[in-house]
């Protein structure tokens, strides 16, 4: 599992994470944002902007409090932002609450950071080449994935956190050491397999857990002792703790942009014997993600902290330099072939830029120009539908196209009924051009009572099949209500063909019907007539029978 997680239910499309991730470790495949570990430096900045929050970092929390329930001796280093997150004046309160926790001990990071400074002093005074700290991850991780030509310059030190697990473990060789500050690429330093730091919490994830113990921090505002290394997580911080040599240059750089650039100046040469403090939030630490979702201003949490560490008498940690914090960092920087012109070319020309004129670099997508676009569309970062005026102009082509070719007749109105558009088939069906009715009042075509009743009621649709004596015809109208554009679209369909037929049948029937009368009226005539004949017949019969019937009885009595 990655550092940093994401969830896909949240994503919305919207490029933001791309848009602000300095290095573009993201790619979007099927419209959903993912994070490319491989390319990812742990800036946190794509957590912050994101507004659907669909980024999140992976909580160690749980495991934490399985070592505590285990009986493990956890030890907490803490990062000196705590001043600044926890509105602390000192670090008593915040160790009071970790030892309720369960912490067996609880000390600064500053203490680590002390040690890093004097590796720094002693390296600035070997020799005059420039110097880049190292004591932020993020810049590290830059370096070796995306500018290793920087390396000879990285000060060969390990970070303060990595520094004081180790000064922690030569003193207390069987404790586990538990990192807790504000940086989420902490926690995959602390995966690294040379790593002197076990687990790494955020100050959220210690937020969270002191409030679900009911364990409050009282700021004690009893006096403190400063200490200078406590600067570190603030812009020009560590530069302020290390002592100026004559003929150097002391430099600071905040933001990731301005690393980068920073970074470029002392490749090429144009920073010689600066010492160069670099650190991937702005603001330095306490500009990072944790603050900024906390709404924590920049610089009163740097106020904060110089609160802690500011002392008249320039008062530090005195810690024997007996701790190592040599490391090397190394090239791992995955190189990719590069496509060629003709291929860009192409790319380009499948988001319809056929030309310089069409290469607007309007960065909605979140890459800074069209060609850069293309690059990462042929790396599998990012897709073609990425591009709003593409995706908008072959909307519109194709909704044109269909217009023209649809036999029925639209026309869209404004909420002043003014005419914005027709098609061909309203144009015909009305007998105008296209210049005679855009802008002109519905009125001159329709009855506009539907639109008015319509906007109006804020009804999204209606339908009805009306007869325009002007014009003879008889029309299906389908009227639908865009709200938030304050468009009405009418979409009318002839029906006078249909209506002619209709009329034709149903005369049709009626003559049918009325011959149908006629035929049985002639039947039933007829059968009157039979009937009168029949009985005609009968009564006949029934004479002669009788007449017959005496003649046979009056020979018998003879």
């Amino acid at each position: 599992m990655g550092i940093l997680q994401f969830k896909k239910v949240n994503c919305k499309n919207c490029y933001q994470c791309v848009r602000n991730c300095p290095v573009k470790s993201i790619e979007v495949k099927n419209h959903q944002a993912q994070i490319i570990e491989r390319e990812c430096i742990l800036c946190g900045r794509c957590t912050v902007v994101c507004p659907q929050k669909a980024k999140t970092e992976v909580c160690e929390l749980p495991r934490v409090k399985e070592l505590l329930l285990g009986g493990t001796r956890l030890v907490a280093s803490v990062a000196p932002s705590y001043a600044a997150f926890f509105s602390l004046s000192g670090f008593a309160p915040l160790r009071e609450a970790l030892l309720q926790l369960g912490f067996a001990d609880a000390r600064e990071t500053a203490e680590g950071a002390y040690l890093v400074k004097s590796e720094y002093e002693r390296l600035a005074a070997r020799d005059a080449r420039p110097i880049v700290t190292s004591a932020c991850t993020a810049v590290n991780t830059y370096v070796e994935k995306h500018y290793p030509e920087a390396l000879p310059y990285l000060a060969p030190v390990l970070t303060p956190m990595q520094v004081h697990a180790r000064l922690i473990k030569r003193e207390d060789p069987g404790a586990i050491v538990i990192f807790i500050g504000p940086c989420v690429s902490k926690k995959a330093e602390c995966l690294a397999p040379d790593s002197y730091t076990d687990v790494a919490l955020t100050f959220e994830n210690l937020r969270d857990w002191l409030g679900e113990s009911r364990i409050a921090l009282h700021d004690a505002c009893e006096p403190h002792e400063p200490r200078r290394s406590r600067f570190f997580p603030t812009d020009g911080g560590i530069l302020a703790t290390m002592e100026h040599l004559p003929g150097r240059r002391y430099i600071s750089a905040s933001g990731m942009e301005e690393c980068m650039a920073a970074l470029r100046d002392v490749v090429a040469g144009r920073l010689p014997g600066c010492v160069l403090e670099l650190s991937a939030c702005r603001g330095s630490c306490v500009g990072g993600p944790s603050f900024a979702d906390e709404g924590l201003s920049r610089l009163a949490s740097q106020c904060a902290v110089e609160a802690t560490a500011r002392a008249e008498d320039g008062r530090d940690f005195d810690l024997p330099r007996e701790t190592p914090v040599e490391t090397t960092y190394h090239d791992r920087k995955i190189e990719y072939a590069m496509p060629t012109e003709k291929q860009i070319l192409t790319i380009l020309q499948r988001m319809g830029k056929h030309g310089p004129e069409d290469e607007i670099n309007c960065g909605i997508c979140g890459y800074a120009s069209c060609r850069e676009k293309a690059v990462a569309i042929y790396f599998g970062k990012a897709e073609q539908t990425m591009c709003l005026p593409y995706m908008q102009s072959r909307a519109e082509s194709l909704s044109g196209k269909i217009l023209e070719v649809t036999p029925n007749a639209v026309l869209a109105v404004d909420d002043t009924l003014k005419i914005l558009q027709v098609n061909a088939a309203a144009c015909e069906l009305f007998g105008l051009r296209d210049a005679d009715l855009v802008g002109q009042p519905v009125s001159r075509v329709l009855d506009e009572y539907d639109f008015v009743e319509m906007l109006a009621a804020r009804k999204p649709r209606a339908a009805r099949n009306v007869f325009l004596a002007d014009y003879n015809v008889y029309l299906e109208q389908n009227l639908l209500y865009d709200a938030p554009g304050g468009i009405i679209v009418c979409i009318m369909k002839d029906i006078t063909r249909e209506k002619q037929r209709r009329g034709q049948l149903r005369k049709r029937r009626l003559q049918t019907a009325g011959m149908a009368d006629a035929i049985v009226e002639k039947q039933l005539r007829i059968v009157h007539e039979i009937a009168s004949l029949l009985g005609e017949t009968a009564a006949e019969t029934k004479a002669a029978v009788r007449d017959l019937k005496e003649t046979i009885l009056f020979e018998e009595e003879e």
